[in-house]
């Protein structure tokens, strides 16, 4: 693995898509799918490595073959959490183990239906999270958000790692911002749809009218 920032992603992709009734990652997004349009920007992005986190039975259809040349296919693996229909929690667990294996310098936490966020925000996140361990900031987390609420992607340092393992269920990653011990930072971002996750069918009508976002 090449080691440019040391910001590993892991990008949560092993939701049952109950709201929506289908596999949401494999609907039409542009020229692609919702979910690969998301790890397509992880990986061209200044992210050192992806993770994708999928279920058993997923056989990655919904993933391009573009994604499977070199040299982006050294970019990203996939990973299988065997017990994903317990909660989002045990598939965020599965990430960041074979995360750790790689001693990142920081974990970005990805969500894969969110085709709308901008590669401007990774690159953004990745570099100021760079910057503060450059500068010895001691920080827990560094998270997107919009007027003021956290939002995916996140960034966590490898300290915070042991806590996050300790989530249940559909617990995610935001429920630590309410642990007084974890000194994080906010980036304000101004555009909410940058942001917009799809789950249901009323959600990727609304997607639809939007247009697309790679920038």
């Amino acid at each position: 693995m090449k080691d440019n920032a040391g910001v590993i992603a892991v990008c949560l992709a092993a939701g049952k898509s109950r709201r929506m009734g289908i596999n949401k990652l494999a609907l039409p997004w542009g020229k692609r799918s919702i979910g690969h349009s998301v790890l397509e920007k992880a990986v061209i992005s200044e992210l050192s490595f992806t993770i994708v986190v999928t279920r058993e039975a997923d056989r990655l259809h919904w993933i391009d073959r573009t994604l499977f040349q070199t040299p982006l296919r050294e970019k990203w693996k996939a990973v299988i959490c065997q017990d994903a229909n317990q909660g989002q929690a045990h598939s965020l667990q599965t990430g960041l183990r074979e995360a750790m294996e790689m001693e990142p310098k920081g974990i970005m936490i990805l969500l894969a239906d969110q085709p709308l966020l901008p590669v401007k925000i990774i690159n953004d996140l990745v570099f100021r999270y760079v910057e503060g361990l450059h500068q010895n900031i001691d920080i827990s987390f560094l998270a997107a958000s919009f007027q003021g609420t956290p939002r995916p992607p996140i960034i966590f340092s490898p300290k915070v790692v042991p806590d996050l393992l300790k989530l249940e269920g559909d617990e995610g990653a935001r429920q630590l911002f309410k642990k007084a011990q974890l000194t994080g930072k906010l980036v304000n971002y101004e555009n909410r749809w940058d942001f917009f996750d799809v789950d249901t069918k009323e959600d990727y009508e609304i997607l639809k009218g939007v247009g697309t976002s790679g920038d």
